[in-house]
C-alpha cells in the first residue's frame, strides 16, 4: 500500500519509502495456538535491536515495524517471494535453502531470555524441557475444553475423547520418561513455506513473529518439519542439518536427547492439531447451508485425525463420508435455522445437475 504524506510522516519514512509498506492487521479468529506475548511489534522491535547489537549479523531479515494504530501495524516493505512458489509443498527444495533455514535456528538460539519481551509469570525454568512440554499441553487442553461448549458435539462424532491430551502426555512418559533438559532459545513456531521469503540476492526473510516464544529449540523444529510438508527423505535431511548447524555454532546442548525427544514434540503437533484443525474445518463452513467449502474441510478433518491417531491413542478414525456427516450434524444443530434450507439444498442438487 501506499501511505499519503501524514502517515509517512507518522511512519518517519520518505514519500519515495512510504510507497512500499505493508500493512498488517491481526484476524479476528478464535485462538488454537499459544501466543506468549500480544504484540509482534514489541517482539520484532527486540529482535531488530539483538540483531543491531551483535558482530555475527544473521543471514537473513527481520521485519520493522514502523508503527501501529491499535492491533494494526505498518511494516516496511520487502521485496521477495514466498518459498511456496519456488517450491510447493511435497517438492524438493535445494540443499542451500535448507543450510539457510537452519542458519536461522541457529541464530535464533543466539537470542538470551533477556533480550526478549517480558514473559508471563509462571514461565518454565531454563532447560525444563518437560515443563515445557507440560505447558504447550496445557494450553492445547484449554484450547480443548473453551471450545467445548460450541464444538463439544463434533469432537464426541469424531471420536475425540476429552482426556486426549491426558493420554498423549502418559504415553510421552512411557516411551521417553524426562525430557532431556535442553537450553531454551527463541523460537519462531510458524516457520514454512509462506513465511519463508527468498530475496533477490539469494538471502531469505523471515515472516510472522507473532507466534514467537522463549522455550525447548526441539519444539521449533518439529514444528517447522511438520508444517513444511517436507518429502520424507528431505524432513532427515533437514534434522542432520539442523543438528550440525547448531552443533557447529556452539549450541550442541540444545540438540541433546534429539533422537528420542523430537518424536515427542512431533507427535504433539499432530495431537494439538486436531482441535485447531477442527475448529478451523468447522468455520470454513460458514453460516449457511451448501458449503462449497464441506470437501476440503473434510479432507483438512481426516488428515488431521490420521496423524493423530497414535499420538492421541485413539481407537480408530473415521472416514471421509463419516467426518461429512459429523459436520453435517453439528451445522444444523449450530444453526438449527438453517436445517430446512440444507435439506432444499441437498434435494435440489440432482437437478440442478442436468440444469442449462
Amino acid at each position: 500500500m501506499t501511505l499519503d504524506k501524514r502517515l509517512a510522516r507518522l511512519a518517519r519514512v520518505t514519500l519515495d519509502e512510504a510507497a512500499r509498506v505493508k500493512l498488517r492487521v491481526p484476524l479476528t479468529t478464535p485462538k488454537v495456538v499459544m501466543r506468549t506475548w500480544p504484540d509482534e511489534a514489541e517482539v520484532l522491535a527486540t529482535l531488530n535491536e539483538a540483531v543491531a547489537g551483535q558482530r555475527l549479523k544473521p543471514n537473513f531479515g527481520i521485519p520493522q515495524c514502523l508503527v501501529t494504530f491499535g492491533r494494526a501495524s505498518l511494516h516496511r516493505f520487502v521485496d521477495g517471494k514466498p518459498l511456496s512458489q519456488e517450491a510447493p509443498s511435497g517438492t524438493p527444495i535445494r540443499e542451500k535453502r535448507l543450510r539457510d533455514i537452519a542458519e536461522v535456528f541457529a541464530y535464533a538460539a543466539t537470542v538470551t531470555r533477556e533480550q526478549l519481551p517480558k514473559l508471563p509469570a509462571r514461565w518454565p525454568g531454563d532447560k525444563d524441557s518437560d515443563g515445557f512440554l507440560d505447558l504447550l499441553v496445557q494450553y492445547a487442553e484449554r484450547v480443548h475444553h473453551e471450545h467445548r461448549p460450541v464444538y463439544g458435539s463434533l469432537f464426541d462424532a469424531l471420536g475425540v475423547p476429552v482426556d486426549a491430551l491426558e493420554r498423549f502426555r502418559r504415553g510421552v512418559r512411557q516411551r521417553v520418561g524426562v525430557l532431556y533438559p535442553r537450553p531454551y532459545s527463541l523460537l519462531h513456531t510458524d516457520l514454512h513455506r509462506d513465511n519463508i521469503v527468498l530475496l533477490k540476492d539469494g538471502s531469505l526473510f523471515i515472516l510472522d513473529w507473532e507466534l514467537a516464544t522463549f522455550g525447548d529449540p526441539l519444539h521449533d523444529l518439529a514444528t517447522h518439519l511438520v508444517r513444511m510438508e517436507y518429502t520424507e527423505r528431505e524432513r532427515e535431511r533437514m534434522k542432520r542439518q539442523w543438528e550440525r548447524t547448531l552443533n557447529l555454532r556452539g549450541h550442541s546442548a540444545m540438540t541433546a536427547g534429539m533422537a528420542t525427544d523430537l518424536q515427542a514434540y512431533m507427535d504433539f503437533e499432530y495431537a494439538q492439531s486436531v482441535y485447531a484443525d477442527v475448529v478451523r474445518a468447522a468455520l470454513r463452513l460458514g453460516d449457511v447451508p451448501g458449503s462449497p467449502e464441506l470437501e476440503p474441510s473434510v479432507s483438512l478433518v481426516v488428515r488431521a485425525l490420521q496423524r493423530a491417531q497414535v499420538p492421541l491413542g485413539l481407537a480408530s478414525v473415521p472416514g471421509e463420508s463419516e467426518v461429512e456427516a459429523a459436520l453435517n450434524d453439528w451445522h444444523s444443530w449450530r444453526y438449527p435455522q438453517q436445517r430446512w434450507r440444507w435439506g432444499f439444498v441437498e434435494r435440489q442438487a440432482p437437478s440442478q445437475a442436468h440444469a442449462f
